[in-house]
């Protein structure tokens, strides 16, 4: 009877799937100008694991990737089955001149397409009025991507743009502080 019991919570376990996020977006997600491991979801990825959740964060970051771009992408993502994402895009669609209503479209596809399988969406926001105008539209929460990083040049490469690998651990700070009331806590490393 043992022997079966426990045979069945091996199968149990084996049959647990790993939860996964996916971050999707342009250079900040990608981690231009710093080292992968310094990137924002492989800084995300490890802070989760610190805490003891068992959590795989998927980069789909583009280099500049604009929201047209990113809706190619969306079957890699949607493929990965998310348990959450994070849609980090904008800035290059306006240093492209893409209109404003384009871009906004485009993310609420993303949205839409995201939303059916249960997948919970945030977006990237606080640096463009429309797509913080947009998640209040559809109701998806908004992480204040760049707060304590914009005004503050050392936290920056030398483009000023894109954050060092320290401004990026500000940023997994940020997006913790959004998207941990959405993680599933029986999730954790080891169970």
């Amino acid at each position: 009877m043992v022997w079966i019991i426990g045979l069945l919570a091996l199968a149990l376990q084996s049959n647990s799937r790993q939860p996964v996020i996916v971050a999707l977006g342009d250079s900040m997600t990608a981690g231009y100008g710093v080292a992968s491991e310094s990137s924002y979801p492989a800084q995300l990825e490890k802070q989760l694991r610190t805490r003891g959740l068992d959590y795989h964060v998927i980069n789909l970051g583009v280099t500049g990737s604009t929201t047209t771009q990113a809706l190619s992408r969306m079957n890699r993502a949607l493929s990965a089955q998310p348990d959450i994402v994070i849609i980090q895009l904008g800035g290059n669609d306006i240093s492209q001149g893409i209109p404003r209503d384009v871009s906004r479209q485009n993310l609420r596809t993303m949205i839409e397409r995201f939303r059916p399988g249960g997948t919970r969406v945030f977006l990237a926001g606080g640096r463009f009025s429309f797509i913080d105008d947009l998640a209040k539209e559809l109701k998806v929460p908004v992480i204040p991507f760049l707060e304590g990083v914009q005004g503050h040049p050392e936290l920056f490469i030398s483009d000023g743009t894109h954050p060092t690998g320290e401004g990026y651990s500000i940023v997994v700070r940020n997006i913790l502080g959004v998207i941990e009331p959405f993680l599933d806590k029986k999730d954790k490393a080891g169970f």
